[in-house]
């Protein structure tokens, strides 16, 4: 799998972090379902396997179609009024936001 998407120093840190808390070798496996009315995303922790790669140095899972939907994709640890969790930006959309100038 060559990465279609990538995580941000902060989120791969806390990802690491959690996978070494729970006694390592483990990888984020990555599902989106996208029949029905929507997507839905499973981020879930399994067990290291010949189908790991890494992506900046994080160890994941992902099909070939969850890769597909993932292409351009920044996932991100960030802060919300319910607590810390992943955020997914698609860099494709951030590329087209240009900057405000201040004056």
């Amino acid at each position: 799998m060559r990465a279609v998407f990538t995580f941000t120093p902060q989120a791969a840190q806390k990802l690491n972090a959690i996978m070494q808390e729970r006694g390592g070798h483990l990888a984020v496996k990555i599902e989106i379902d996208s029949s029905g009315s929507g997507e839905v995303w499973r981020m879930t922790l399994v067990r290291r396997s010949a189908a790991t790669a890494v992506v900046s140095g994080v160890p994941v899972q992902v099909d070939a179609g969850t890769a597909q939907l993932l292409d351009g994709l920044i996932i991100d640890w960030v802060m919300t009024p319910d607590g810390p969790g992943l955020g997914v930006y698609d860099q494709n959309l951030l590329d087209e936001v240009k900057p405000r100038r201040r004056s």
